[in-house]
């Protein structure tokens, strides 16, 4: 059989290839942003769909293995075909309104049934492509050429993933984006019923077992298999592990997203396409070099910005897969062992996921992945570095990997350690949940609340324990506003519950309800502080999305307050007409909402202001200036009702009418089109 091909005849196998892998991952950010408002716009919602496609992505790698190794060509196109028709018969994927979760649920479990069931079948047809076209490809050309289609594949992954939040976000809505993808799976279907077409027609003396293939090569060692899905392991822990602390700092938005997983792919592009293109100690010494610039940096405070610290992460997590994927290429066998190669690398990749995603959060109550990460990244680059025999080329030799290994483990788990004691000293208690990290703490004026980097209220020592603090003092705009109702009872909700820190303006026959989407904040904030119980007024906390249980019952509230962080961010799906229609559903004839847009790295409050006029309502913004002495914050609220005489009252007066230009230039979001992006402090 003559082995080589015409390039007009490898056009369907790239074809294929390349739209499959493109839909791998442009279907992650679309089915991503389809749930995200129904778990609170947490990044954990993000971390669990890759938790999910890295498993799917394993199961369809060896679903690739054992049909390439099990079944004849044409058993195989019929099996193939079966399973393309029934992923079709799913689509499209946006999950219904039947999926929104009522808040009592496991967030984790709920997620992953849904993502199972919408995107489950299509999403494992695609992930098998790569290793299947391959392999189907292996039949004619049977050398190692065959895995430049893996650095093929990982283009257009990449295309996928850049093109989503420039491109695919900005001009269409996510219902469109789901009906598009949809579209363009019913694409790739096609193709791959061409090459099925081929397939079939394929004798069993083609396959390279009884071909010409030399019989004298040996199979990958188990030792090898272990560095395979170990180095994959460590890429794929590191990839969630970093993209989860940056969303938690900054913003759950696409762009965040893609900028890591897209970093990621383009270390598989660069290490399969050009194996010379990989030298390990190049890459090993500027590893080192930027984890000891961090440790000098980290000492001058005043240099740490957000750009600097974003660069620094997004280095680090480059560099590792560099190594990482750079040394399985390195080892990749004989074609012949193709999918048991990338069944060992998907597998790794899950083993990453799923330990980042279901294990670490039941046995760390930090986010200790990144710590412990970023210590075997230490290891890695040491052992890295002296293994490589030369600047040049990617040869290594055995004898230095143990000497320094040894002891760069060594002084790994000693840091560990001292990294462990010194965190458990500093805080009362440190809560890990689907939602993130709570910190309680003790500081100088009182018990503090922290998520992330994010205070979320501080209650002060006797004798001023029930004075408002941070960003909720007397004269803050939440503040000012509740102080404005003078003798009259009123009903205020609050979406959002922090340590409680408003129900402290609560007076006996007002009505606080608090709507919390995290448990373990309604559970620390009544047991480690008091503003709930040493209210005045009567107290409700409810469990669940601020949003979706407003849509199950009318509330009729006098004042809605929007205070729902998601660390530094407030959740998107608060900010779209969509949902102010609702809001104002809930009010009573004079209510009005008021909105914490306080924010290091988002400018909210041109948006808030153009949802107002798109309502028809009037809007102001107030700004109160921090002070230290009692534990306040700089902050910045904007006032939302349908009566503009409201802001009349002598404690609003002073609210300012927002500045029409910025108005008139922001974007309007709704539900279908909303984009942190577009937002974002640069």
């Amino acid at each position: 059989m003559n082995k080589d091909l015409t390039r007009v005849a490898l056009i369907p196998f790239a074809a294929a290839i390349l739209l499959g892998a493109f839909l791998v991952f442009q279907v992650q950010p679309v089915i991503s942003k389809c749930v995200l408002p129904w778990f609170g716009g947490t990044p954990a919602v993000w971390t669990t769909c890759m938790l999910f496609f890295q498993v799917l992505l394993f199961g369809g790698y060896l679903y690739a293995h054992f049909l390439t190794r099990l079944f004849a060509p044409k058993r195989q196109a019929i099996i193939h075909g079966i399973l393309l028709v029934a992923a079709i018969c799913v689509l499209p994927i946006q999950p219904s309104n039947g999926w929104k979760p009522t808040g009592l649920e496991g967030p984790i479990f709920h997620l992953l049934c849904l993502l199972s069931v919408h995107v489950g079948l299509p999403y494992f047809v695609l992930s098998s492509t790569g290793p299947l076209v391959q392999a189907w490809l292996s039949y004619r050309v049977c050398d190692k050429s065959v895995y430049r289609l893996y650095a093929l594949s990982n283009i257009g992954s990449l295309a996928a993933l850049l093109t989503y939040p420039f491109i695919v976000e900005p001009i269409m809505s996510v219902a469109a984006q789901s009906v598009t993808w949809s579209i363009a799976f019913v694409l790739f279907a096609g193709i791959q019923v061409w090459l099925l077409f081929g397939l079939a027609q394929t004798r069993s003396n083609d396959l390279p077992e009884t071909d010409s293939v030399e019989t004298d090569t040996k199979a990958p060692s188990a030792s090898v298999h272990v560095v395979w899905a170990g180095f994959a392991a460590f890429a794929s822990m590191m990839l969630l592990a970093i993209t989860n602390h940056v969303c938690q700092d900054i913003a759950v938005i696409p762009f965040l997203w893609v900028l890591p997983l897209s970093l990621y792919l383009l270390s598989f592009i660069i290490c399969f396409d050009r194996p010379d293109w990989y030298r390990p100690k190049v890459y090993a010494a500027a590893l080192i070099a930027c984890l000891v610039g961090w440790k000098l940096i980290g000492s001058v405070s005043w240099i740490h910005s957000l750009p600097l610290e974003i660069g620094y992460y997004m280095s680090i997590l480059f560099l590792v897969c560099m190594l990482s994927h750079g040394e399985v290429a390195r080892l990749k066998p004989d074609p012949k062992y193709l999918t048991t190669y990338y069944a060992f690398l998907s597998g790794g990749g899950a083993l990453g996921g799923v330990f980042v995603g279901l294990i670490c959060p039941m046995i760390f109550s930090t986010f200790f992945e990144l710590t412990a990460g970023l210590c075997l990244t230490w290891v890695l680059g040491i052992v890295v570095f002296f293994s490589s025999q030369n600047w040049k080329t990617s040869d290594a030799h055995e004898k230095p990997v143990s000497r320094f290994g040894w002891l760069a483990i060594v002084l790994v788990m000693i840091t560990l350690t001292l990294g462990a004691s010194s965190r458990s000293s500093t805080a009362l208690i440190n809560s890990r949940s689907f939602f993130g990290v709570l910190k309680v703490f003790e500081t100088k004026a009182g018990t503090a609340l922290a998520h992330g980097r994010t205070l979320h209220g501080i209650q002060l020592n006797e004798p001023n324990r029930n004075q408002p603090t941070t960003y909720y003092g007397f004269d803050s705009g939440v503040g000012r506003l509740l102080t404005s109702f003078e003798d009259q009872s009123v009903k205020v909700g609050v979406i959002g519950l922090g340590i409680g820190t408003l129900a402290s303006y609560g007076r006996d026959g007002d009505r606080y309800e608090f709507i919390e989407i995290n448990p373990d904040c309604v559970d620390i904030a009544q047991t480690y502080f008091t503003c709930l119980s040493d209210s005045e007024a009567h107290i409700e906390v409810v469990v669940g999305d601020g949003r979706l249980v407003l849509e199950r019952e009318n509330r009729k509230y006098d004042a809605l307050i929007l205070d729902a962080f998601s660390s530094d961010g407030i959740p998107a799906h608060l900010l779209t007409i969509e949902a102010m229609e609702l809001f104002k559903k809930n009010l009573s004839k004079r209510g009005v909402i008021a909105a914490h847009v306080t924010n290091l790295h988002l400018d909210l409050a041109p948006v808030v202001h153009r949802l107002a006029r798109e309502m028809g309502w009037h809007s102001r913004e107030i700004h109160s200036k921090g002070n230290s002495e009692d534990a306040l914050q700089d902050s910045q609220w904007i006032l939302i009702a349908e009566d503009e005489s409201i802001f009349q009252l002598p404690n609003l007066d002073i609210a300012r009418v927002p500045d029409q230009r910025s108005v008139d230039s922001a974007p309007l979001w709704t539900d279908q089109y909303h984009d942190l992006f577009s937002v974002l402090k640069l």
